[in-house]
Formats: structure tokens, sequence, C-alpha cells
């Protein structure tokens, strides 16, 4: 399976979020395609985005995400990431079934928490930011990302 560009993965749930009418801010949006990631990796043994993660002080972060949606600040997200020539583009779920079973298992239980209650579900210690963020390393690896297991019980997957 073909490695995702994240802006594509953060269409689909925000196709979601419109749908629902459910809220999600840019920092929402980094936190479920984390747990995505990590749940497709437990799934699949492979990455699911052609970047990594980054350990940023409110938790990981995909630097490509951040810098498409950024001009939100704190506010919900109110339209699809866009490529150079405007166009906005999904993963088709039908032909990755693993993606759709984890965007749609994080979606369901994340979708009425607020960004900030997210963020510390990351921040559990033993976490891959965690881990990350106290040895002050700037990229959170696949494998780190793929082993975590703190977030289950809180967020409920």
């Amino acid at each position: 399976m073909p490695l995702y560009e994240p802006s594509n993965v953060a269409n689909n749930i925000l196709e979601r979020a419109f749908r629902d009418g459910a809220a999600v801010s840019p920092m929402k949006l980094q936190k479920i395609l984390y747990f995505t990631a990590s749940e497709y990796g437990k799934a699949t043994g492979k990455a699911l985005f052609r970047e990594e993660f980054e350990a940023w002080q409110y938790g990981p972060v995909l630097r490509s995400v951040y810098s498409e949606f950024r001009g939100y600040g704190g506010r919900p997200i109110t339209d699809y990431a866009k490529d150079a020539l405007g166009a906005s583009y999904v993963v088709s779920e039908k032909d990755d079934p693993q993606l759709s079973s984890a965007l749609e298992r994080v979606w369901q239980v994340s979708k009425n928490r607020n960004a900030a209650e997210l963020s510390r579900i990351t921040h559990l210690k033993g976490s891959a930011w965690y881990d990350s963020w106290m040895a002050d390393e700037d990229v959170i690896p696949y494998e780190k990302v793929k082993s975590d297991e703190t977030y289950k019980d809180r967020l409920g997957v």
C-alpha cells in the first residue's frame, strides 16, 4: 500500500466533520491524524504518511497539515486542504479498507472531544510524543507511533 499525503487523509477526516456537523480545529485535526496513523500502523505494520510526526509542545504535528490550516488558529476548519491548483483530494477508503476502519474508529471516539482533551491524551507518560519530547527529539519515529498504546483506554479505541 502506498504512503499517503497527510492533507488528503486530513480531507477524509474533514469530510466526516462536515457531514456530522462536528467542529475540528487544526490542533484537533492533528491529534486525530496521529491516532489514525497509530491505529493504521498496528493493523497493517506500515506507515500511513509520507511525512513523520514532529514533537511539538502541544503534541504530535504533521508540518504540512499545520502549514495548510494554521490560518484557522483555534477556530473550526471550514474548507478542505487544496493543492497548488486549488483542487482537493481524499483517499479512496474503498481501495484501503484498513484506512477506512482506522479513520472510522478514531472519528467515532474523538469527534465530540475538544483539541485540549485530545492533546492531553497524546501527552500521557510513555506515549510516543512524550518519549520523543523528553528526549528532545524533533521527530517521532514511525515505530514509536505504531507501538503507542497509551491513548487506547483514554480514547476508547
